[in-house]
């Protein structure tokens, strides 16, 4: 649609084709105080948490499909929706996740870099614990 009402061209259009997401999120959510144990809780494990969830997947064998081709089905959360993938189309959006050799999965910026750490270690300051603010609007 963009192409056809000339707001971007051939060149445009191949370079989105191959760019790959950085990963690169914002937290956007409600401030997350140091004396909300919960809130704390949930954040570290949604930093931490696997890119899928075992419990919401089953596997169907290939001798249990009509097509013979062993497949998953993957659940939502809320278990409202599924979406089921044949097997090998499963491993290809898992493997995405992979960092690539030498990379690394978990990466801390700002206040928890290993520089700002060890700035506030030597300065007796690194037992003191942040509150994430949302400048939102």
């Amino acid at each position: 649609m963009l192409k056809a009402e000339g707001k971007i061209g051939d060149a445009v259009i191949e370079n989105m084709l191959y760019w790959c997401h950085s990963g690169f999120n914002v937290y956007c959510g409600p401030t997350i105080w140091p004396n909300n144990d919960q809130g704390l809780e949930d954040l570290a494990r949604y930093i931490i948490r696997a890119c899928f969830s075992q419990e919401r997947m089953t596997d169907v064998a290939a001798s249990d499909t009509l097509d013979g081709q062993a497949k998953v089905i993957y659940r939502s959360k809320g278990g409202r929706i599924s979406k089921t993938f044949q097997a090998l189309d499963w491993l290809a959006q898992l493997v995405t996740h992979i960092p690539n050799k030498g990379k690394q999965m978990v990466r801390y910026y700002g206040y928890y870099s290993n520089k700002l750490r060890g700035m506030r270690k030597k300065a007796g300051m690194d037992d003191q614990v942040p509150a994430f603010l949302f400048l939102g609007g």
